[in-house]
């Protein structure tokens, strides 16, 4: 039996609520040319792929710098996250504020 986070009732929760948070986000940072749908799955994506690779990053950062104890505190734990979701969200903000253009290939 394993006892991985994934195999958690919580962690599926906590994720099934944050995608959930990301639609009315997605719609009110939307430009008015992107279609709403298509505002939500790029916002979701480009959160998930920015924020879980700085949180890699931070995380081997961290455990080559701090101890191995300090990485078990949840205090760091937190500010790994917070820190990992802020190029997440500034990202996700910029695509789906920016204009979307159409343009016909050469």
């Amino acid at each position: 039996m394993t006892n991985t986070l994934s195999d958690q009732p919580t962690a599926w929760f906590i994720a099934i609520l944050a995608l959930a948070a990301c639609w009315p986000i997605a719609q009110a940072l939307r430009h008015e040319k992107l279609h709403p749908l298509a505002a939500y799955l790029l916002f979701t994506s480009l959160l998930v792929l920015v924020s879980a690779a700085a949180f890699w990053i931070l995380i081997r950062v961290a455990s080559t710098v701090f101890a191995p104890g300090a990485l078990d505190r949840t205090g760091f734990a937190v500010a790994i996250i917070l820190l990992s979701l802020a190029p997440g969200f500034a990202a996700a903000r910029w695509i789906v504020r920016r204009p979307q253009w159409r343009r016909m290939p050469k």
